[in-house]
């Protein structure tokens, strides 16, 4: 799910949101996030991630790659504002080549609303991303949050720095 509105680039750095959410907003986000289903497609087969429940399988098959922390990723709509297709594309290609140019290995992943009142959100599952990057991506790709997995703790949030989670 998607964050602030600015349209940088990985390759610069963002500046603050342009518009920070109330509490109110922030805490309507929040819920929208933490009811999403985060997927990922490995090799052999779709797993999925949700916020703050065990992921024993997604952690077994982390273990076999040797990777000790996985982020999912959107650059999709950002500022959780539905952003034509067109554009999401243009800016899921970016994240794409800002991952290839960092030497990451990443894995197809997608950001779904089960109650369908959202798209699909095209993604990226980024083994390893050091966490400067990733505050550094939430704001150069507009992003509210991203989803962490460090086991054995569950999934959780991580959210932009401009808004102060």
């Amino acid at each position: 799910m998607s964050a602030n509105s600015s349209k940088n680039t990985a390759g610069r750095h963002a500046q603050a949101p342009e518009s920070t959410p109330s509490a109110a907003q922030r805490a309507e986000l929040e819920q929208a996030y933490r009811s999403a289903d985060y997927c990922l497609e490995t090799e052999d087969g779709r797993r999925v991630l949700y916020i703050d429940r065990p992921a024993e399988d997604v952690t077994v098959w982390m273990a076999g790659h040797g990777i000790q922390r996985l982020v999912v990723f959107t650059a999709s709509n950002p500022g959780s504002q539905r952003a034509p297709r067109a554009e999401n594309e243009r800016q899921h290609r970016t994240l794409e080549a800002a991952v290839a140019h960092r030497g990451l290995q990443a894995w197809p992943a997608c950001n779904r609303d089960p109650s369908g009142h959202w798209p699909d959100e095209p993604g990226l599952a980024i083994a390893d991303l050091p966490d400067d990057l990733l505050a550094r991506w939430l704001e150069a790709f507009g992003q509210n949050a991203a989803v962490l997995l460090e086991p054995p703790a569950p999934p959780r949030l991580v959210w932009h720095p401009g808004l102060g989670k």
